[in-house]
């Protein structure tokens, strides 16, 4: 019998990013108000970004959600495999990935880092159970191929909520 496996990204869905972004963005002088958007759901290059991601304290300091460190732990306990792709692209960020996740005891696969939007020619080898995604475009391409996807809410999302299969955490995932 084949091992079961699910596939999640890591920034927005185990890795609370919008978060250390807003703390960032408070602590360093920013303007006011900075829509940040483009920078997490597209391949952005914005020059004030690529300061951000390419300090390595930014992706050490990040928090995960505390639904994603108990499920991806309890499905490690169930004997699931538990593969993150991502689309980090800075050395800090790539980096920085591993430390991160032993250092919070989050028992995954070692991370596989793809392009933006082509992280389905990845996802269909690992042929999992279903995929969560704070990308809608990455859901929307897995959809399209027929791969079982979930977009987990965010605020930078939630014109895809009524068009997409969403969640609002990884709570809502039953394996049975």
């Amino acid at each position: 019998m084949e091992k079961q496996s699910i596939v999640l990204d890591l920034d927005g869905v185990i890795a609370n990013i919008a978060l250390s972004l807003d703390d960032h963005i408070t602590h360093t002088g920013y303007p006011d108000f900075v829509d940040y958007t483009d920078w997490l759901i597209s391949d952005s290059s914005d020059e004030e970004a690529m300061k951000i991601f390419n300090n390595p304290l930014f992706w050490k300091n990040m928090k995960p959600y505390e639904d994603a460190w108990h499920q991806i732990n309890y499905w490690f306990e169930m004997d699931i495999d538990v593969h993150i792709v991502t689309a980090r692209r800075c050395p800090a960020s790539i980096e920085q990935t591993q430390p991160w996740l032993d250092y919070w005891r989050l028992s995954t696969s070692p991370p596989v880092f793809t392009n933006i939007h082509e992280k389905h020619e990845v996802i269909k080898n690992l042929n999992p159970r279903f995929v969560v995604e704070d990308n809608p475009t990455e859901v929307e391409i897995l959809l399209s191929e027929g791969v079982n996807a979930f977009l987990r809410k965010q605020w930078y999302n939630k014109k895809y909520w009524s068009k997409l299969p969403t969640i609002d955490t990884l709570y809502d995932l039953d394996w049975n």
